[in-house]
């Protein structure tokens, strides 16, 4: 007779870049703050390779496993790296347990070349709609929505003047990452909005532009550091810092903008929502998902083809063109009209702390698990 297969407890095993500082890493985190909210047992698995400058997020340190312990697997890893990940870790963890993909994608059509990680899960959970409409086209399994849980700690040691930015003017801004695709985060775009929103070097009002790893590729941000040097209210920061001194950084400018032509969720946009920032972002993909026009500034936009090749958004793929003249007049009339400005960062607020805080997260992630048999009811 064969032996019964191994029973383990009730809970989730999270698989992930556990300590990477960067938006894959992130995402495991949240999750790991979700599940502690709902009070579902949980810990984490490092899969350690380096994918980013920096892997020193121990934030969850005292929750990371050496062998998973739960009868079920969220692998916070895409698609393209499921295969390897498993590798990794051996036929044990995914063995007797039921496996969760949580993957990112930003563009409408899912790549046929990832199929293959199909068939290395029994679910897949997306952070928006917007990624489960496209990823539901190709999955022979379950897609299921289960946003990122929210909440942002900051610091008033760092304020303005640790980042060298003035007091007395309304700042706006944008951050970019350079291990991010620039032609999809479109950092450009929120450089020309303000220049068409403002005379130059306007004392009122600033730009801050945080790059994150910019000496990754240095030719990409030469523009943006020559538009710098040009204008006295474009304000550079490219410096490493930790999450703590950038969430103070989105606390401490007014606005935050991402004119991004594909979004997968559009945390940075979320998160300063929760700190009660009136933001503008294109109104296309996955920030819809918790932008409308009562609670931030939705800009107008175009769907255009990719056109052309940038690593893994193919040319046949399509995007969306925001609107500069549109995001330009946000950006003056939330400059201009303070009393509309507060009852738009009121209705952003409001919708993060309540539809998608760590909590609210949580509770969708426990009734889906449910569902499944996987936790008690």
């Amino acid at each position: 007779m064969l032996p019964s297969p191994p029973v383990y407890p009730q809970g989730l095993n999270i698989v992930g870049f556990i300590r990477a500082e960067m938006g894959i890493g992130e995402s495991a985190r949240l999750a790991a703050r979700s599940a502690n909210a709902a009070g579902i047992p949980f810990g984490l698995l490092d899969y350690p390779i380096k994918v980013s400058s920096r892997m020193l997020d121990d934030s969850w340190s005292h929750k990371e496993l050496n062998e998973p312990l739960y009868n079920t697997n969220v692998f916070h890893i895409n698609a393209d790296f499921m295969a390897p990940a498993l590798e990794h870790f051996g036929p044990s963890l995914p063995q007797n347990r039921y496996n969760i993909g949580y993957w990112h994608w930003e563009l409408p059509d899912f790549p046929d070349e990832y199929a293959d990680a199909f068939k290395l899960v029994q679910e897949v959970w997306t952070c928006s709609r917007f990624v489960a409409d496209s990823i539901s086209r190709k999955s022979p399994v379950p897609v299921i929505t289960i946003p990122h849980g929210v909440t942002v700690q900051v610091s008033s040691e760092y304020n303005r003047s640790h980042f060298g930015l003035p007091s007395g003017r309304f700042l706006f801004l944008m951050m970019y990452d350079a291990q991010s695709s620039a032609s999809r985060k479109n950092p450009q775009a929120a450089v020309e909005a303000f220049k068409l929103a403002f005379a130059k070097n306007d004392p009122r009002v600033g730009l801050v532009l945080k790059l994150n790893n910019a000496g990754f590729r240095p030719e990409e941000f030469a523009p943006i550091r020559q538009l710098a040097a040009e204008h006295t209210n474009i304000y550079l920061i490219d410096q490493s810092l930790s999450r703590l001194e950038v969430n103070s950084l989105l606390q401490c400018c007014d606005s935050f903008v991402s004119l991004h032509r594909a979004e997968g969720f559009g945390l940075g946009l979320a998160e300063s929502m929760y700190l009660g920032k009136p933001v503008i972002g294109t109104n296309w993909s996955g920030n819809t998902e918790f932008m409308n026009s009562t609670n931030s500034c939705p800009v107008n936009y175009k769907l255009v083809q990719v056109g052309q090749d940038w690593g893994p958004y193919k040319s046949y793929q399509t995007w969306a063109e925001p609107d500069v003249q549109h995001a330009a007049a946000y950006m003056r009339r939330l400059a201009d009209e303070p009393q509309w400005r507060a009852a738009v960062a009121a209705n952003g607020k409001y919708t993060i702390r309540n539809e998608f805080s760590p909590l609210a997260v949580g509770q969708r992630m426990k009734a889906r698990l449910v569902e499944l048999g996987l936790l008690p009811v």
